[in-house]
C-alpha cells in the first residue's frame, strides 16, 4: 500500500472553507493557505493526468474515485474572509469578526457558534507525489523543469536501469566542476572531493541537474554523468 501526498503546484491555491450555525443562522469562514497537503493510501495512482490538469478547481472532501484523503498540513495563511449566510446579519458578522480576531474557535464558542463543517479546495494545477518510489506527478507539464530532488534521482536510477550494455560502464570518469562543465542538459551525481574516482560522500551520493549554463545547486566540486565523456 503505497502512501501518496497530493499539493497545488502554485502557492496562495489551498481553501479551508469553516461553516459556522448558530440556531438557524450560519456564517462561512474562508481561510487561503499559501501551501497544503493531503494525503492517502493506495495500490493504485488516486488521480489521472486530466484530474491533475484541475481546471474547476477540486474538494478534498468529496472526490469522484472515492479515495479517503486526510489532512497533511496546511500552512502560512494568507488571507481569511468571513461573509454572513443563512440568516445571519451584518451585526452578526461584526460580533463574529471581533471574537474570532481575539480568541478564535472559542471566542466565537462564547457567542453561540459552532463550527459543524468544514471543506478543503485545491485550485490550478496539482502536484501527486508516491512517497514510497519518489514519482513526482504534475497537472502542469510546464512545471516539468522544477521537479522535485525526489523525482530526479528516481529519473536517474531509471536512466542506470536501461543501460543497454551491461560490459559498458553506467557514469563516466569524475570531472572537475571548475574547468569543465557537462556539454548536455541533465542530471549529474556531484561531490566535494575526488578520492579514488568516487565522492566523498559515498555510500549515499549525491545529485545536481546542469541546464546548460548553471548547476542548481552551489559548491560544486567535482561531476560525472551518464554515457559519454564530455567533449
Amino acid at each position: 500500500m503505497a502512501i501518496w501526498k497530493l499539493s497545488p503546484q502554485h502557492k496562495k491555491s489551498a481553501v479551508e472553507k469553516m461553516f459556522f450555525y448558530n440556531g438557524s443562522k450560519a456564517i462561512i469562514v474562508e481561510q487561503g493557505w499559501r501551501w497544503g497537503t493531503f494525503t492517502v493510501e493506495s495500490d493504485q495512482r488516486p488521480l489521472t493526468d486530466l484530474e491533475l490538469v484541475n481546471e474547476d478547481g477540486y474538494e478534498l472532501g468529496c472526490i469522484d474515485n472515492d479515495e479517503s484523503w486526510e489532512l497533511y498540513e496546511m500552512t502560512d495563511g494568507c488571507w481569511l474572509d468571513i461573509d454572513a449566510l443563512r440568516d445571519a446579519t451584518e451585526e452578526d458578522v461584526t460580533a463574529f469578526e471581533q471574537a474570532w480576531e481575539e480568541d478564535g474557535y472559542d471566542g466565537v464558542e462564547e457567542l453561540g457558534w459552532s463550527n459543524d463543517d468544514t471543506e478543503y479546495y485545491y485550485y490550478g494545477p496539482l502536484e501527486l507525489i508516491n512517497e514510497d518510489t519518489g514519482q513526482v506527478f504534475l497537472g502542469d507539464a510546464v512545471e516539468t523543469q522544477e521537479q522535485t530532488e525526489q523525482q530526479l534521482l528516481a529519473e536517474l536510477d531509471q536512466l542506470v536501469a536501461s543501460m543497454p550494455d551491461p560490459d559498458e560502464p553506467a557514469v563516466t570518469d569524475w570531472f572537475d566542476a571548475t574547468t569543465t562543465c557537462p556539454d548536455k542538459i541533465g542530471i549529474y551525481q556531484i561531490g566535494s572531493q575526488i578520492t579514488n574516482n568516487t565522492s566523498s560522500n559515498w555510500p549515499f551520493p549525491s545529485y545536481a541537474n546542469w541546464d546548460g549554463k548553471k548547476w542548481n545547486v552551489q559548491d560544486i566540486v567535482n561531476w560525472r554523468g551518464l554515457a559519454n565523456k564530455p567533449k
